[in-house]
């Protein structure tokens, strides 16, 4: 069988089992708690989430869901103090039930093969609106995805184990265009394709959401916090997961804002494989296990990495940060990012991390899991009382834990240093030297050719800083981009250049007289991030 028709697709008796299942999973869960607590009943629960709701939806300007949602809200608040509580737990039901009509996802291989193929000629198309001109403009270009991707690591592996497990891949998170970019990528290798879980303005385009709804996509709508909706979309997840679908979310949670390797990840969905595999194991499946991929994203250049350090910086500076102007989306800007990369001979890495096993051990080609000693582990050990597969909410919490600990150490393992990000970090920490006395926030005011660095002070350091990374990169701590292994730094400050000059015209950085300066000294802040927590920042002063 071809990897395209492995996994996603289900029948509509499958599908209909599964909305069925999550609302008596999300009933059930509700009921549980409110056993637990003397506090909490129903009534409370579901006036919290009427509350939220309402107030999320009083909030800017409305779509015709929208509406039709208020109205479904004004219903449950006229309704839900005059039942007992078995009107309530119908009432639970009903807003389950609407919200897994929105969450559930569709998967159609013949439109999946269909997207891959067009993706080349109809990126834009796929992710913003097109005005007629702005279309036929760019009818005639193609651009070659596939160049400017690469796709490393162990693949043969990883292609081996999708028949023998269920896979949950981790990746990095910097832009919106990331799952369109490893979508892709898997495609090119044949790997199959994964569920996942996608922001619901992706499906506010026509065009996009035909798209969306078919290639494995379910819906997440970030807006809504309220804890119902929270644990139908847990166990929407955890049930693709009990049916074998391969599944893929960002455990950062969200784009990194500051532009940093994640730091931190989110363990929630990570917990929620222990449980399936528990599960699996108790019902005698053939093929019970859960393996982890973690998948490292990188690139010389970001899309929206302007708007994304401007959230950071407003986010963390507080009163000290003030910003000036917002980005929004521009018509072509999706089109000319992949232009300009194009042009550059530019790439965009992904890199797939070596296979780990719900508890942080390494899964070799052969599905069995090694300890850091390189021994065999049982991995039905972990998850038993008195010899029988059964959940421990404690015990669980440490496992995951602890496969949060791998992940990040791969991502730190698999990033990837580019020129943008060695020129940025050496520029920003010679420019700063020259006001020691400043904090970062006014440090980040001080653009302009009056704060530049003579250019033979920039390769100085430069050097020094290549010479640093080549180390890490021969201790396994990172990954260097080919250009970077042996170049010179004159010839890695002349290519970051020209990126900064092609796309974000060349405010991050660029040189004049006066020596190399930043117009935009947050956008060097950026690019500056991704080489931080290296140990890097003492050895450039």
């Amino acid at each position: 069988m071809n990897p395209s028709d492995i996994g996603l697709r289900l029948t509509r008796e499958q599908r209909e089992y599964v909305r069925s299942e999550v609302i008596r999973r999300t009933v059930e869960d509700h009921k549980e708690v409110c056993r637990r607590s003397k506090d909490l009943n129903l009534e409370i629960l579901i006036n919290d989430a009427v509350y939220q709701e309402q107030e999320r939806l009083r909030s800017g300007k409305q779509s015709a869901d929208d509406k039709r949602q208020a109205r479904f809200w004004a219903h449950v608040a006229r309704e839900f103090h005059q039942v007992d509580e078995a009107g309530r737990e119908r009432i639970l039901e009903s807003i389950a039930a609407m919200y897994m009509d929105e969450i559930m996802g569709y998967f159609n291989p013949v439109i999946h093969k269909f997207a891959a193929k067009i993706l080349p000629w109809g990126l834009k198309a796929l992710l913003a609106r097109f005005s007629p001109a702005s279309f036929l403009k760019y009818l005639g270009t193609r651009l070659n995805l596939e160049e400017n991707l690469v796709l490393t690591g162990p693949i043969d592996q990883i292609r081996e184990l999708a028949g023998k497990a269920t896979l949950l891949m981790t990746p990095t998170h910097v832009s919106n265009l990331d799952s369109v970019v490893i979508g892709l990528g898997l495609y090119q290798q044949r790997l199959p394709p994964f569920t996942y879980g996608a922001g619901l303005n992706l499906f506010s385009n026509p065009v996009t959401s035909f798209f969306m709804n078919n290639l494995g996509a379910y819906k997440v709508d970030r807006r809504k916090k309220n804890g119902i909706y929270k644990i139908a979309l847990k166990h929407y997840a955890t049930l693709s997961m009990e049916l074998g679908q391969h599944n893929l979310f960002f455990p950062g949670g969200t784009r990194s804002r500051s532009g940093e390797v994640e730091q931190k990840i989110k363990l929630g969905l990570l917990g929620c494989g222990v449980n399936v595999y528990v599960h699996n194991l108790k019902a005698g499946k053939p093929d019970p296990d859960i393996f982890v991929v973690p998948c490292t994203l990188s690139s010389a250049l970001v899309l929206e990495a302007r708007s994304l350090i401007e959230d950071h910086l407003k986010e963390t500076g507080k009163s000290r940060y003030i910003r000036v102007r917002s980005e929004y989306s521009r018509p072509m800007r999706v089109l000319n990012f992949w232009r300009d990369l194009q042009s550059m001979d530019s790439r965009i890495h992904m890199r797939l991390g070596e296979p780990l096993d719900l508890f942080g051990n390494r899964v070799d080609k052969d599905g069995v899991s090694r300890d850091a000693h390189g021994r065999p582990v049982d991995r039905r050990k972990y998850v038993e009382l008195d010899g029988v597969p059964a959940p421990d909410n404690q015990r669980d919490q440490e496992y995951t834990r602890e496969l949060g600990r791998s992940i990040l150490a791969a991502f730190r393992r698999d990033n990837m240093a580019m020129s943008t990000h060695a020129v940025a970090f050496a520029a920003f920490h010679a420019m700063r030297r020259r006001h020691p006395q400043y904090d970062l926030y006014r440090a980040l005011r001080t653009a302009g050719p009056e704060h530049a660095v003579p250019r033979a002070e920039l390769l100085a350091d430069l050097s020094r800083l290549l010479e640093r990374l080549r180390e890490l990169e021969n201790s396994g701590s990172l990954l260097l981009a080919p250009d970077l292994k042996t170049a010179a730094a004159g010839e890695v400050l002349a290519k970051a250049l020209e990126h900064f000059r092609s796309f974000h015209d060349g405010e991050a950085l660029r040189e004049g007289p006066e020596g190399i300066h930043s117009r935009n000294m947050k956008l060097l802040y950026y690019y500056r991030n991704r080489l931080a927590h290296y140990g890097l920042e003492t050895e450039q002063g």
